[in-house]
């Protein structure tokens, strides 16, 4: 529910700085946005610590809760979680300082698109996007964990549409004759243990948001030139990660170019031109020959058409012989 408001929130919000600009969608020619557009940089702010799963913002709930449980389930997947939302909030704090602070790095004359420059959107757009700002805030509220003295009442809400995926017993338990813990749990109640070991872990979490954010800060307000000097210095790392690990060259290497291969040899050539295109245009060619010949014989030379009348009466005749010895 809370990524439904500030992921839709981002996508508009986008929206709105990409009319804001006249079409343009590269963030190295923006910048400054934030006081010509100050009410879509205050909801993309928002949006942009709502994902980075900073509290008090609706993402740091589902976030904290993601992870919790997936630390649950097992280490590995919490620490892949967590290096995401590492990763996350330092690209979405990018996202935000590229694109409304500093200068403006684009052409102010092309960006206005006729409407005096770049300017704020109409409130047809901006109204979604300060209800999901809204939303995007409190939106997490309802479910407010044990370990941060909330009742969960999300969770406890949904509870019984997932009471059939609550695993069953285990060996250990049935042999013990004990309960599942799931099944301890009365309704409405939250487990008494392992809220200390949550904070810890949320407390984990909510840094690396922070981390993220400062890296961002660090990277392109202090001193923007930091990223061009890192880029030359992993020179080799920059490039695997510029361009995506070259997984767009290994898949038109794996795929396209033999798709494209097979189609050149096997459906153009073999089909298109050896079967369709030879069986048309060998039609047309083959008319074309025999009524050339049949137009040499019209060559308007009346001796040339008494002698074919001639070869044409001496074939009968000579077929009607032919026929009349053959009869009993």
């Amino acid at each position: 529910m809370t990524h439904a408001f500030f992921k839709g929130l981002l996508f508009l919000a986008a929206g709105s700085v990409i009319h804001a600009v006249g079409g343009e969608q590269d963030m190295r020619k923006m910048g400054g946005l934030r006081k010509k557009i100050p009410v879509t940089f205050w909801t993309m702010t928002v949006a942009t610590i709502a994902i980075a799963g900073i509290p008090p913002f609706a993402g740091f709930f589902s976030k904290d809760e993601i992870l919790w449980r997936a630390y649950q389930t097992s280490w590995i997947f919490w620490l892949v979680g967590l290096i995401t939302a590492f990763i996350t909030s330092f690209y979405m704090f990018r996202l935000l300082f590229m694109t409304f602070f500093g200068q403006y790095r684009g052409d102010a004359e092309t960006h206005g698109h006729g409407h005096g420059g770049i300017h704020e959107s109409p409130w047809v757009m901006l109204g979604p996007l300060v209800i999901l700002a809204a939303l995007s805030i409190v939106g997490g509220w309802v479910g407010v964990p044990g370990s941060l003295g909330g009742g969960n009442h999300f969770d406890k809400f949904l509870r019984p549409v997932f009471r059939s995926s609550t695993p069953v017993l285990n060996a250990e338990h049935a042999q013990a004759g004990e309960t599942a813990p799931a099944e301890k749990e009365t309704e409405g109640e939250e487990p008494k243990t392992g809220h200390a070991t949550e904070l810890m872990f949320t407390g984990i979490s909510v840094g690396a948001g922070f981390l993220g954010l400062f890296l961002a800060w660090l990277f392109y307000i202090r001193s923007p030139e930091m990223p061009g000097l890192m880029a030359a210095k992993f020179h080799g790392l920059y490039h695997a990660l510029a361009d995506k690990y070259w997984v767009d060259e290994l898949y038109s290497w794996i795929f396209v170019k033999p798709l494209i291969a097979i189609s050149g040899i096997v459906f153009w050539r073999g089909i298109d031109q050896g079967v369709i295109d030879a069986t048309l245009d060998g039609s047309a060619d083959t008319a074309r020959d025999v009524s050339d010949n049949l137009r040499h014989m019209q060559s308007g030379n009346l001796r040339s058409y008494a002698g074919w009348v001639a070869v044409g009466a001496m074939a009968v005749i000579i077929y009607m012989v032919w026929v009349g010895l053959r009869t009993p």
